[in-house]
């Protein structure tokens, strides 16, 4: 599917990258063919909720699905997207670089999937992002610096993956973080801001 300009996004390019993420993931249980089709509307859908102003999908929460697959490229066309939850599903190797594009997002929780890569710079790029949760994945580091512009971030949620190295005391710089969680990965040293104790 073709990036449509800025200027002529709607809900219909909304249904179009959900579609394609539903081309490319196995749905066991069939939670996606119960009404993702274009014969309902995109905001009955499951695990959609959309904004009554703009009438766009600002949430998409199909955690504990069985779904597998890889995390579609085409949910980067989503523009107004919020919330992004997965958890609990099987999706596998890495995080589009598209997802870079959903500067409206405030909550990722991919929480026990089986993410693999390095954690993205473009996670920096996110101004809004309030919680990145990332819990029981084979995410390796470092954590990239972009990490430390995100002055809203409240969670960090880092435990069971494989990120190695010294923890970073720019962790410091997130003036607004209240929970962090970086257990049960490789990393030495606690150099870390008094609040998070």
């Amino acid at each position: 599917l073709a990036l449509p300009t800025s200027s002529v996004k709607n809900i219909t390019t909304d249904q179009h990258a959900l579609l394609a993420f539903k081309e490319q993931v196995i749905d066991p249980r069939g939670v996606l063919a119960h009404n993702w089709s274009v014969s309902h509307p995109v905001c009955s859908w499951v695990g959609i909720s959309c904004d009554s102003r703009h009438h766009r999908v600002t949430k998409l929460d199909l955690s504990d699905s069985s779904l597998e697959g890889p995390i579609s490229a085409h949910l980067g066309n989503i523009s107004f997207l919020v919330s992004l939850n997965f958890s609990g599903n099987n999706f596998h190797g890495h995080l589009p670089n598209e997802l870079r594009q959903l500067r409206r997002l405030k909550f990722i929780d991919f929480n026990f999937n089986q993410l693999s890569g390095v954690l993205p710079s473009w996670i920096g790029s996110l101004p809004k992002l309030r919680m990145l949760s990332l819990r029981n994945n084979s995410f390796r580091g470092p954590f990239p610096d972009s990490l430390y512009n995100l002055s809203k971030l409240e969670t960090l949620e880092m435990r069971f993956n494989i990120v190695g190295g010294k923890i970073p005391t720019k962790i410091g710089n997130l003036s607004k973080l209240l929970h962090l969680n970086l257990g049960n990965n490789n990393l030495q040293g606690t150099c870390l801001p008094p609040r998070l104790f």
